[in-house]
């Protein structure tokens, strides 16, 4: 199902509340939520425990609800009418399939698109001007998806046993069970700005409370929902000025999935070794299985600074420095070589300098 999450505001309908304890997953009360929320904005409706009261007429507001989605992309139409669907069948009232069908042939179902947001890759100056605004656990978060690559999902769920913050490069190994689909299990590598950032957060983590009072006393180093961290995404992004929407879509066109394609296109390994690190599971057991994870590792330093933020290094300019400074140990050791040729021809020099005196004084 699309994900449609629902600000985390109050339900006021008794009959709603009601109606999502019957649902265990969390993303799906979300989107009910989302979803009935929508309807009751569309159609006008002050109270759903008022409207359901009334024995409505479900195909007439369902053709009212329809009409008022047309131009919204179609995952996100197919959800929407799903989910009022069931809470229309939950609650005895039957949209019949003949007459769904029939809204279908008559032109009611609204015109779709398709979920086109033209959304683009960050730069590092724009990550740079986003980080000024966000707080610590927000820095760390950020810094680590641009740097590694890692989903969202896979990230909320990482526990500090999973980080080796004293490798080099810095890696965490991401469990099978944290995973899209449950397949994927791998271990990515993350910048040293990255890791300082981490450590920062971890260092006064269990000390701070959440706006609901709540300690972060918790095992996951990124201890918040995938609602939070968009809040925060989304936050930063509008402080500094970069918050912007697809005119089309009104979606964000900077939103959390941008920075895996930062990663992606900045940092310049193997391409199958890029879709591994990412999590692309037909990547998995290809040449990243076939390579040793120590070879992976010194190529990832070495691109490091690519997927780096603050510390901006050109890898050709420090060959070209390292390079540099082995010619000018070459040249010193020359100049060294040379130097007793040298001090034999200054010996010569002030011999003839004293007999070209002595010429000169007996001609006097």
């Amino acid at each position: 199902m699309v994900k449609l999450v629902a600000p985390k505001k109050p339900i006021q309908d008794q009959i709603l509340k009601d109606w999502l304890t019957e649902f265990n997953n969390k993303n799906t009360r979300q989107n009910y939520v989302a979803a009935l929320r929508k309807f009751k904005k569309n159609l006008g409706i002050e109270s759903l425990d008022t409207y359901m009261k009334n024995n409505p007429d479900a195909t007439k507001d369902m053709k009212r609800f329809l009409q008022s989605l047309n131009g919204r992309p179609s995952k996100t139409i197919a959800a929407y009418t799903a989910a009022v669907k069931v809470f229309f069948t939950d609650h005895n009232i039957k949209l019949e399939d003949n007459s769904w069908r029939k809204l279908r042939r008559r032109g009611f179902m609204p015109k779709r698109v398709r979920a086109e947001t033209r959304d683009k890759t960050p730069t590092k100056a724009m990550l740079k001007k986003i980080l000024n605004y966000a707080d610590i656990k927000a820095r760390s978060m950020i810094l680590f998806l641009v740097s590694s690559g890692a989903r969202i999902g896979e990230t909320l769920q990482l526990k500090k046993e999973d980080f080796e913050l004293e490798a080099d490069p810095p890696r965490v190994h991401i469990r099978a069970e944290y995973t899209k689909g449950g397949v994927g299990q791998r271990t990515v590598y993350f910048s040293y700005e990255a890791r300082d950032a981490i450590k920062d957060w971890l260092q006064i983590k269990d000390k701070l409370k959440k706006k609901n009072g709540k300690k972060y006393m918790d095992s996951r180093v990124f201890g918040w929902s995938v609602y939070t961290a968009r809040f925060m995404w989304n936050t930063a992004c509008d402080k500094a000025g970069i918050g912007k929407k697809d005119n089309n879509t009104s979606r964000r066109i900077y939103h959390l999935h941008t920075l895996r394609k930062f990663f992606r296109t900045q940092i310049g390994l193997d391409i199958d070794v890029i879709h591994a690190l990412m999590g692309h599971v037909e990547y998995l057991d290809e040449s990243y299985l076939r390579q040793e994870q120590s070879e992976i590792a010194a190529a990832y330093k070495e691109a490091m600074p690519r997927v780096s933020i603050y510390q901006i290094e050109d890898v050709e300019l420090k060959r070209s420095v390292e390079q540099l400074k082995q010619e000018n140990i070459e040249l010193k050791s020359q100049l060294n070589g040379q130097r007793p040729e040298m001090r034999q021809l200054r010996e010569e020099l002030d011999e003839l300098r004293t007999i070209l005196k002595k010429v000169v004084k007996q001609e006097d």
